[in-house]
């Protein structure tokens, strides 16, 4: 596959969350002199076919088209099938918009590998689980939304039961899958953890601003 090609993937930033630890509104939160919103969204354009921003935000339509959630106090998933609702192509990248430092290519990777096995939901592991991190399938909004209806907040479960409604499993992908065909070194266990931490406090922020101005990898 072309490398700058992009996939039939619909990407989307999650970007409903409350921001109550950090004190102030994550999404538009300057990391390095931009806001965590453009960071995101910048990445997925890199490879994805469309990029839109999920979360009742007009404010952030600047950024990228919006799609409004419908349900509340249900954490991402209210995103995620908000998402799935509106997505134009066949499958569906969801990404947390308090996570700058995860390089564009950790995504694409991710994301190639996917569509090569045709897995209909998938998550990334890499630096813990981080179901955050989701692909499915467009189709597989309804069996999402059902899993909604009977009560399941936790998005791993959930993503775990909208794969077994079709028949299949979810996957989790980690160092392993994305970087053990050899292509590439695999990065060593402290970077992906930095990659994949959430910029929850102001603390967090420092410390990821400092390891990004240090050297850390922020974009591609």
């Amino acid at each position: 596959m072309v490398q700058d090609a992009k996939l039939p993937v619909h990407g989307f930033v999650l970007a409903g969350g409350k921001s109550s630890r950090m004190g102030e509104d994550k999404a538009l939160l300057q990391f390095c002199g931009r806001p965590l919103v453009e960071i995101a969204v910048e990445k997925l354009r890199g490879f994805c076919a469309e990029v839109w921003i999920a979360g009742n935000r007009e404010d952030l339509a600047g950024f990228a088209p919006v799609v409004q959630e419908t349900r509340v106090n249900v954490g991402p998933a209210a995103g995620v099938e908000a998402g799935l609702g509106a997505a134009r192509q066949d499958w569906v990248l969801f990404v947390p918009v308090d996570v700058p430092l995860v390089p564009m290519e950790v995504l694409r990777r991710w994301c190639e590998e996917a569509l090569r096995v045709g897995m209909s939901v998938s998550y990334l592991g890499m630096g813990g689980k981080q179901p955050a991190f989701c692909l499915l399938q467009g189709e597989r909004l309804g069996a999402f939304s059902r899993a909604l209806d009977g009560g399941e907040r936790r998005l791993e479960m959930l993503l775990n039961r909208t794969a077994e409604a079709g028949g299949y499993a979810s996957w989790m992908y980690d160092e392993d899958e994305l970087y053990g065909g050899g292509e590439g070194a695999a990065p060593d266990q402290e970077t992906v953890e930095r990659w994949f931490k959430n910029v929850n406090t102001p603390e967090d922020l420092a410390e990821a601003e400092a390891w990004a101005r240090a050297g850390g990898v922020v974009g591609r």
